[in-house]
């Protein structure tokens, strides 16, 4: 005989049954049964979840407010976008919120009382059963990254959460399961990492760039010195390797008779060539650029003798390169020195390779010997070596402190802009020009414009409104044209707006292709430097105007002073005058320190003078604020 069931009568409002009567019918119980199910869930409740801490202390709410807590407890839950569940020790089902149940598409009912296995997929269930294990051995908080297969199909990736809830006797009671959806999170840090790795490629590119030239397919200058620095590095103390510079003497005749487009391609086919003819010797060899026209070669074996040089020489002039209307062979010529290196050059490699340059351009000016072998360090060396140990001690001890020179108008003598001069303690003015014209020192010059540069950019072109002149010298150049990044690149760029950046014949004539590409693409203002006292050609100013290259010509003060006395030179300076105002060029003469050799520019026709005589030195504490 079935035990009979305890009876228990309760009130209720009309309002409240009502309710319920609807309620039953959404559930298919009946009004008692829904009665019965609602009290076992709430005493469930009140005996596992809400005798917590956070409950001891309430007696300042209302009696109202103590009954509703429960109630408000549930509904803030059923707020939030995060699914949340409570399970028993038995790892079932006490409590789910509504983003829950909506996750899964099952109702909150449904899924009260039940364990994974019966409410969530297999694959689902597998991995919460599994975690919540971890979670309850532990007694500490886990954390886990779980997909879950969401009613609706999507795959969803959350950020789950399982803490251990403890009652007042510090017994595990149940366990509080929290996710957070992190799908778009997850897909957003795999589309930075996919970002990143295309960054990464497009960075070697860029990389590749920078170390290789372009029209070759060589190294660049830097590259292939740091390559063979390696090389030197790893030999033993007695032994030597061969270091030979290449020059193709006629590549700028080639520009002229067939244009720039056939003088790329005798690069290209020269270096394909003499690279075809070391494969075929079976030498190891190292080659790269080192500047427009001329290449830089280790070969790794001590082969420096006449005999080798001849057969190399006799290599270099059956190169042929076939002219642009296919009818002749143009013939480069090729100029060459040679030199033994091992590993005590390795300090002064950079320094080396200029002067194997400048011995190359001595043999262009003879027009007798094709080649050099190089032994012994010539004097201008030497001397160079000696300034340059007294410019690095005085920029170790902080006696480098740049002036400024004023460079005035011819008419009225007001003050357009100043000339920024190194100012070295230990080194005369005249020594640091003539140094920088004559010898390439790359380490040393790179901290000086690295210094130099930081100075304008924080203590003189704040100060004044007027245009800055200053030098950009070879070693510069050459770090903006391959190095954009570069702490010297930004502060040139910083200062660009009221600077005019001076540039050397020799550097004009050595690097037009590279100075033409960073006007255009830095929107510079050049000012061709010391005119009259190198390389100029009528070449020289027809490229210099025909590209709209330099807005400002400053003419040596040599030229200048000889010419008082010389009608011809005169007539020459004036032509240069006028080919200059015809383009909008505008000219500065330097070295003005008398009267006399004032009243005669200004007569010539200069648009502005700079010397002792128009204008004394500026100290940069001297410029306003």
């Amino acid at each position: 005989m079935a035990a009979k069931k305890t009876v228990l009568s309760i009130a209720i409002d009309r309002d409240l049954l009502s309710k319920l009567k609807e309620l039953s019918v959404e559930k298919g119980y009946s009004v008692s049964k829904l009665i019965s199910k609602l009290l076992e869930e709430a005493l469930y409740l009140e005996e596992n979840v809400f005798k917590d801490e956070i409950y001891k202390n309430i007696d300042w709410l209302s009696e109202e407010w103590k009954d509703k807590l429960q109630v408000l407890f549930t509904k803030v839950l059923d707020t939030t976008p995060d699914p949340i569940w409570i399970k028993d020790l038995n790892l079932r089902i006490i409590y789910v919120n509504q983003a829950f149940a909506d996750l899964f598409g099952i109702k909150k009912e449904d899924i009260i009382g039940k364990s994974d296995i019966e409410v969530l997929p297999p694959e689902v269930a597998k991995e919460c059963i599994y975690s919540d294990m971890k979670a309850l051995e532990s007694k500490t908080s886990s954390h886990s990254v779980e997909k879950v297969k969401a009613a609706d199909g999507r795959e969803i990736i959350f950020d789950v959460i399982k803490t251990p809830i403890y009652d007042r006797t510090g017994k595990i009671i149940a366990i509080l399961g929290i996710s957070r959806d992190i799908t778009q999170l997850i897909k957003i840090q795999e589309e930075l990492a996919k970002k990143n790795k295309e960054l990464e490629e497009a960075y070697k590119k860029l990389q590749e760039f920078y170390e290789y030239d372009v029209v070759t397919g060589l190294y660049k200058k830097g590259k292939l010195v740091e390559l063979i620095k390696e090389s030197l590095e790893k030999l033993d103390k007695d032994q030597n390797y061969t270091l030979i510079t290449l020059e193709v003497a006629n590549l700028s005749h080639a520009n002229e008779m067939y244009g720039y487009e056939f003088g790329s391609k005798l690069l290209r086919e020269f270096s394909k060539q003499l690279r075809e003819k070391l494969e075929e010797s079976g030498l190891e060899y190292i080659l790269g650029k080192i500047g427009g026209n001329k290449f830089g070669l280790l070969i790794k074996d001590d082969v420096v003798n006449r005999n080798m040089l001849k057969k190399f020489l006799n290599f270099v002039k059956s190169i042929r390169v076939t002219t642009p209307d296919e009818e002749g062979f143009f013939v480069p010529r090729i100029l060459f020195a040679v030199r033994k290196v091992n590993k005590n050059d390795i300090p002064d490699l950079e320094k080396i390779l200029l002067q194997m340059e400048d011995l190359i351009s001595y043999l262009k000016e003879g027009g007798r010997r094709t080649f050099v072998i190089l032994r012994n360090q010539p004097t201008m060396y030497k001397r160079a070596i000696e300034v340059e140990k007294k410019i690095r001690r005085d920029l170790e001890e902080g006696r480098f402190q740049p002036y400024l020179r004023p460079i005035k108008d011819s008419e009225k003598l007001e003050t357009f802009g100043y000339e920024v001069i190194c100012g070295f303690e230990s080194v005369p003015e005249k020594d640091v020009c003539n140094l920088l014209e004559n010898v390439y020192l790359e380490s040393t010059f790179r901290v000086v414009d690295k210094k130099l540069f930081e100075i304008i950019k924080k203590k003189i072109y704040p100060k004044t409104d007027k245009l800055l002149f200053t030098r950009l010298r070879q070693t510069t150049l050459d770090r903006i044209y391959n190095l954009p990044d570069d702490q010297i690149t930004k502060d040139v760029l910083y200062i660009k707006d009221k600077t005019v950046f001076m540039i050397s014949e020799n550097t004009f004539v050595n690097s037009y292709t590279n100075i033409h590409e960073i006007k255009d693409s830095y929107n510079l203002k050049l000012c061709l430097d010391n005119f009259g006292a190198g390389n100029t050609s009528i070449k020289t100013l027809t490229r210099m105007v025909e590209h709209d290259l330099f807005q400002f010509l400053k003419i040596n003060h040599t030229f200048i002073r000889t010419s008082m006395y010389s009608p011809k030179r005169r007539r020459i300076l004036k032509g240069v005058l006028n080919i200059s105002s015809e383009f909008g060029i505008k000219t500065i003469a330097s070295g003005i320190n008398s009267e006399e050799l004032y009243l005669f520019v200004k007569e010539l026709g200069f648009d502005y003078v700079e010397g002792d005589y128009v204008g004394k030195i500026v100290e940069i504490d001297q410029l306003k604020d």
